[in-house]
């Protein structure tokens, strides 16, 4: 009976512990944080890098938890059912994926700042991402750099 009970609780702690995209309230905190890091402790890092260390132990990556800044070209953008928005940047064939609030809500489309093809440099907070995500991580409380 027992073996029964844990079975239960790891399929639980397992389908409610692998979701593929941020939570409001963890992308809020996030984006205190990317606020408030001082620029010059932000590593600059590639796509490569990042979903290489996620992938060997995705808690135990040296990014996990920390602020990066990354290049890519835009190649996806959506809403999520939380009312995120995540834009999908590509450096050199790795997709990220970055989780922003609505403040961007008016830069997203055709002949804004963020639209399919341009190259934007992002700063964001990793986080690995659930065990069944197409991405090992993501970026919360995503800011775009402005040149």
């Amino acid at each position: 009976m027992r073996i029964h009970h844990l079975i239960v609780l790891a399929a639980g702690l397992l389908i409610t512990g692998c979701s593929s995209t941020s939570n409001t309230t963890q992308n809020s905190s996030a984006s205190t944080i990317v606020q408030q890091t001082d620029a010059s402790k932000i590593q600059v890092v590639e796509a490569t890098d990042l979903h290489t260390s996620f992938l060997k132990s995705r808690s135990a990556s040296p990014h996990n938890g920390k602020v990066v800044e990354i290049t890519g070209k835009v190649i996806a953008f959506s809403m999520s059912e939380d009312n995120l928005y995540t834009v999908t940047i590509n450096d050199k064939k790795t997709p990220v994926v970055c989780i922003f609030d609505d403040s961007i809500s008016g830069m997203i489309g055709d002949d804004r700042i963020i639209q399919r093809d341009v190259e934007l440099t992002i700063q964001g907070q990793c986080f690995s991402s659930g065990l069944f995500s197409s991405n090992p991580f993501t970026l919360d409380g995503c800011r775009i750099v402005e040149e």
